[in-house]
């Protein structure tokens, strides 16, 4: 065979590795845009969240609001992530996940930029005004929230290919909570230099609301996804809907999280109030303590990330859970003579509730069909939102109601913190009768976590341990005979 038969096979062979090399370019190019976005909007994501310790301090303690009044903005997200399920699938009929995510990105900054130009004006005390202006200030942020969580959750799957994301989300969800951490350190600082007056919350919401900014930039220099095939089209709902339903895993997932957003929420909004009334810290002390959190989910969440990779998502899930409500028991015995016991909760509630949080959102992507994601995603945040929202309302009430009838608060409070970790247990059941494909068993990932290795990379000390374990290349010399 001449050269010039060789020729066409040869061309071909550089194509191929041009092709690749591109597709590789593009995807660390959205993987590098991906990190930027998640780090600089992490701060105004933190604040627009239920029940954060910033808008605690600022609801109940600037403006003096009831707990249930506070517990009915704290539902907002929740109702809004229920009722977006009417929406969402609708405008992704018109809209690529990609621009529906950058589209009501600018509506989060904007609901942020007008609340934030009312506050001066709202006048203090559980007033009709008042309430109005956080409940439509909210209300817009929220059902921006909504909107764009489900977008972005389905954006990823165009955007990381499964057999990294455990790995990458693992580091990404590290370097946000690395950014939480300065966010809540500036937030300390500033209330403390400022002596806690609205004027500090005022720059915290400006700075926050500059880095969402740049965050959506960032999303619009992504590209829509790293693959050169076309992305799978998506049904029309109603064709969704009728998959969604066929799907046994996915409905029991679903399920499983509307039963864990009404457990972990019904309760969970007033730990900051009881932080603050029973415990009588300070926002800045507070805030320092709840930073144990963060920072211990930044130091696990790439092992987490790790484990799920190697032993699948619902056994580390439920070994994670576990861990962090047997802690969170910790809540029922604090009082004013042992607050030291809080850094112990809020470092075990990080280290251990990363590993569900990664288990969740990889289950949520790895068993929702392709062709019908959108509403997939939809339906899972709408309905176990729905959960949610009853549950600051009615733990408000069932609060407010103790509390007239003459029970001590922190006799209320400890009885109401038994309520999640018992009941969290009890859901895990459903979660067992979802089917994960090339799932370990829970004793396995049990196992791995006796490992020395695997405890060292969960407390961030697998340099430590590696310096331990080393083995160096020289041979061990023979013993004399």
């Amino acid at each position: 065979m001449t050269f010039s038969k060789w020729e066409p096979i040869r061309s071909h062979a550089v194509n191929a590795k041009t092709v690749i090399g591109v597709k590789s370019s593009l995807l660390r190019r959205n993987l590098r845009l991906c990190l930027q976005d998640g780090v600089t909007a992490m701060p105004l994501t933190l604040l627009s969240q239920p029940g954060n310790i910033v808008l605690a301090a600022l609801l109940t303690g600037i403006f003096r609001l009831p707990a249930s009044t506070y517990g009915l903005i704290v539902a907002l997200p929740f109702c809004f992530n229920f009722l977006q399920v009417l929406l969402t699938p609708l405008l992704a009929q018109r809209l690529d996940a990609r621009r529906l995510c950058i589209i009501s990105g600018w509506l989060h900054c904007s609901g942020w930029l007008l609340l934030t130009a009312a506050i001066p004006f709202t006048p203090v005390g559980d007033t009709s005004a008042t309430r109005w202006v956080f409940i439509v200030g909210f209300s817009i942020i929220s059902l921006a929230s909504a909107i764009n969580g489900v977008a972005w959750n389905g954006w990823m799957q165009d955007v990381v290919p499964t057999r990294i994301r455990g790995k990458y989300f693992g580091v990404r969800n590290r370097l946000l909570y690395l950014s939480m951490m300065a966010f809540l350190l500036s937030v300390s600082g500033l209330l403390a230099l400022m002596e806690g007056s609205l004027m500090a919350y005022i720059v915290l919401f400006a700075v926050a609301i500059g880095m969402r900014i740049y965050s959506v930039c960032a999303q619009q220099r992504m590209a829509a996804s790293t693959s050169h095939h076309p992305m799978a089209s998506q049904l029309p709902w109603q064709e969704q809907v009728r998959q969604v339903r066929g799907d046994p895993a996915l409905v029991r997932f679903i399920a499983f999280a509307a039963l864990m957003g009404f457990t972990i929420n019904l309760f969970g909004p007033f730990f900051p109030v009881f932080m603050y009334e029973q415990l009588h810290l300070t926002v800045a002390k507070a805030n320092w303590i709840l930073l144990f959190g963060p920072l211990g989910a930044a130091v696990s969440f790439p092992a987490w990330g790790r484990l799920v990779d190697k032993y699948g998502n619902i056994p580390v899930m439920v070994v994670a859970l576990a861990l962090w409500q047997v802690f969170n028991l910790i809540w029922c015995f604090v009082d004013t003579t042992n607050i030291w016991l809080l850094y112990i909760v809020a470092t075990t509630g990080g280290l251990f509730s990363a590993g569900y949080g990664i288990g969740v959102f990889n289950l949520l992507l790895k068993i929702t069909p392709q062709a019908s994601r959108t509403m997939g995603i939809a339906l899972f945040v709408s309905i176990s939102c729905l959960a949610a929202a009853i549950g600051p309302p009615l733990g408000g009430f069932i609060i407010s109601w103790s509390k007239a009838k003459g029970y001590d608060p922190m006799t209320v409070y400890h009885m109401a913190f038994v309520f999640a970790p018992i009941f969290s247990m009890v859901n895990s059941i459903v979660l067992l009768k979802v089917r994960e494909a090339q799932a370990s068993r829970i004793s396995d990932v049990v196992g791995a976590m006796r490992n020395v290795r695997t405890i060292a990379s969960l407390f961030g000390l697998s340099f430590l341990v590696n310096q331990v374990f080393y083995r160096t290349g020289k041979r061990r010399r023979p013993a004399d005979v």
